[in-house]
């Protein structure tokens, strides 16, 4: 009979270990999948950053009914490009990207994309915001 009282002892103390410990391994793994969201959210971000560094430099070119060939000034139609290769890229984002999140400027023969985006977390770790600001830049040269 004293076994069976010591193994319900045990018992007891299994569960009031599980009730200190549950709490801390919740947000262990709470933890590890934000840093793998925004790792994620990271690597898709350069990947629209490049697409969008390819159309807006010209070394991509966008299927339009247009002829390139004839435009004066192939910039706005490079950044559209830029923009819209972006945005389809983003699209696995939650939220999605937006065309506001997509910067393209030119300078001195090269075309920088830079993109910009708030990934949204599980859980503030200590004390920092709901979200964390991702920015990826990209350039290359603006080809002829």
């Amino acid at each position: 009979m004293a076994r069976r009282h010591d193994s319900e002892r045990r018992a007891g103390a299994a569960a009031t270990e599980l009730a200190v410990v549950l709490p801390f391994v919740v947000l262990l793994f709470t933890v590890a999948a934000d840093f793998c969201r925004v790792y994620y959210y990271t690597q898709t971000l350069q990947n629209c950053a490049y697409a969008a560094a390819l159309y807006a430099s010209g070394t991509a070119r966008p299927l339009t009914s247009t002829s390139l060939g004839t435009l004066g000034n192939l910039t706005p139609v490079r950044t559209a490009a830029a923009t819209d290769a972006a945005v389809a890229e983003g699209t696995t984002l939650n939220p999605p990207l937006a065309a506001s999140n997509v910067q393209v400027t030119y300078s001195g023969g090269a075309a920088t994309a830079t993109i910009t985006y708030d990934c949204p977390l599980l859980t503030p770790v200590l004390g920092s915001t709901q979200s964390v600001h991702l920015t990826r830049q990209v350039t290359m040269a603006v080809a002829r």
